[in-house]
């Protein structure tokens, strides 16, 4: 069951992680233990593009509509 992995597991898994994989498991490691109240205020308008995204969720768009989102 993978909720019974202890952390020798974790630190194994860790231990086998090749050296390009190694900046990306930190950054989630560091994104799990990132505590909610050490978040800074967020802007009206990145709140309003979070909302956005947040009324998308599950919808897909076209290669073009990202694109033209992208700006490229």
């Amino acid at each position: 069951m993978v909720n019974d992995v202890n952390r020798a597991q974790l630190h194994g898994a860790v231990d086998e992680l090749p050296p390009s994989e190694l900046a990306a498991a930190h950054r989630y490691l560091r994104f799990l233990t990132y505590e909610a109240s050490e978040e800074e205020p967020i802007d009206t308008q990145t709140a309003a593009e979070l909302d956005a995204a947040r009324a998308e969720r599950g919808a897909t768009i076209s290669f073009e509509e990202a694109r033209h989102r992208l700006g490229i």
